[in-house]
């Protein structure tokens, strides 16, 4: 039937002494991943309601015609009424959250995300969290405000792949979350390895553009995709050469 982040979580598999996969006796709906899954799922929630909270508090404010889109180079290039503008990244948030949600879902049984579901509420509250950030900047703009879209978005951005990369070495296999490639889901070593080292690499990049929103002005949002497109790519890469030493559920190969 799928999963739910609000059921519960059986814990993360360990080895024993001898090799053999045990699971820890820390399960149930009152164990920490149940409660770490719950609270980050009730601050997700309390983001949706303070977005649709904070469009009514700005529809006073609002012109008539309002900014929603904007190039490369920070200059405005989409406009919508009053009413679109200022609900439209509510009505967004909402749906991205219920579809994330429903998401797990139809992960593979084969590779079950219960045990990891208080990460995936995490990054749900991360993602929700970046788009109110970008609601409030939209909002502000458009109510006169003078603000450095692009620098802020993508100052949102990089704390988005903050987040990400911290998370990463604890995802267990899944086809829901995580670098998800053909080879990193047929080998449990290559997974692990990968998220291991792509980890930390997405917390550099994510710093970087981080800086890069502050020091890079129109360029800010420029040198994002070439950061984001760089370390994808990257990690890719690592991870394919890593498959071709493991191809598949063996014993561990040095790193490439």
């Amino acid at each position: 039937m799928g999963w739910c982040p609000m059921e519960a979580a059986v814990r993360y598999p360990v080895q024993s002494a001898t090799g053999d996969t045990q699971k820890k006796d820390t399960t149930g709906d009152g164990g920490p991943v149940a409660r770490r899954s719950a609270r980050f799922m009730r601050l997700s929630w309390g983001v949706v309601i303070l977005a649709w909270v904070i469009a009514f508090l700005a529809l006073p404010y609002l012109p008539d015609i309002i900014p929603v889109h904007w190039d490369l180079n920070g200059e405005a290039n989409g406009f919508s009424d009053r009413l679109s503008g200022a609900f439209g990244v509510p009505v967004f948030i909402t749906l991205i959250t219920v579809l994330l949600i429903l998401l797990p879902r139809f992960n593979s049984m084969q590779y079950s995300l219960e045990a990891f579901r208080d990460i995936y509420a995490i990054l749900i509250f991360a993602s929700i969290s970046m788009l109110f950030g970008l609601e409030v900047v939209v909002l502000l703009i458009a109510a006169g405000t003078d603000l450095p879209v692009v620098s802020l978005v993508s100052a949102l951005i990089g704390f988005l792949f903050i987040v990400m990369g911290s998370l990463m070495p604890y995802i267990g296999r899944n086809t829901t979350m995580g670098i998800r490639l053909p080879w990193t889901l047929k080998s449990e070593e290559v997974w692990k390895k990968t998220h291991e080292h792509g980890g930390p690499v997405f917390v550099i990049g994510g710093v970087l553009v981080v800086f890069g929103s502050i020091i890079a002005g129109t360029w800010a949002l420029a040198l994002m995709l070439v950061i984001v497109t760089g370390i994808s790519l990257y990690i890719t890469v690592w991870s394919y050469r890593l498959a071709r030493i493991l191809p598949s559920d063996q014993a561990p190969a040095q790193d490439p």
